[in-house]
């Protein structure tokens, strides 16, 4: 159990890092499609909290859509 949570451990660490770069990505070079990028964080948002990620996962997820413009409380899309 122990090599499944350490693999758990690094899924969230590289989906953090995808996030992060993404985002970074948007901000220094203006890149189109921040709403899609928006949409996205708000559904890998409802699924985190499903999937019960950590709450690092959360807030970097919850920051991610905070830099982009997104409004606390939005509801996410269907």
């Amino acid at each position: 159990m122990r090599a499944e949570q350490a693999d758990h451990d690094l899924f969230e660490t590289l989906l953090r890092r995808a996030i992060t770069e993404c985002v970074i990505e948007r901000l220094d070079h203006g890149s189109p499609g921040a709403t899609d990028l928006v949409t996205r964080l708000r559904r890998y948002a409802w699924r985190a909290g499903q999937e019960q990620l950590s709450p690092q996962t959360l807030q970097v997820i919850a920051s991610a859509r905070r830099l982009l413009g997104d409004r606390p409380g939005t509801q996410r899309e269907s």
